[in-house]
């Protein structure tokens, strides 16, 4: 009997960070991997989808570039290893992606990718 007001109240705060997580986040349209980057002298790389960029947070890069041309994941961002990967297969296998940035952060000038969904098919 103790533990249901418990399940109850954690149940509220796992909703309630999802709706946030949710929110902290924006989509691109389906599109193909162009490029995948890596490099700098760091763990990470970038992804190069053709088009606008889904740029939330406004990341600027100046004086090298206007706008930032790809999405970033750096060793030290959660997903960081699993985003690669799906980059890459998407990428050799030509498959479209959905990518997922956060609304509020950049690294090095460029939007935070924190997903990448593949899409079978045209």
């Amino acid at each position: 009997m103790i533990l249901r007001p418990v399940t109850l109240i954690l149940a509220a705060i796992a909703m309630s960070a999802a709706g946030t997580a949710s929110a902290q986040t924006q989509t691109s349209p389906p599109a193909y991997v162009t490029m995948v980057k890596t490099g700098w002298g760091m763990d990470s790389f970038m992804v190069v989808t053709p088009g606008q960029l889904v740029n939330p947070a406004g990341c600027r890069n100046p004086p090298l570039m206007p706008a930032p041309e790809g999405y970033i994941s750096d060793v030290s961002m959660p997903g960081h290893q699993t985003y690669y990967l799906a980059a890459l297969a998407a990428i050799t296998s030509h498959l479209r992606v959905v990518i997922t940035v956060n609304n509020n952060r950049c690294f090095l000038g460029r939007p935070v990718l924190i997903g990448i969904n593949l899409l079978a098919g045209p």
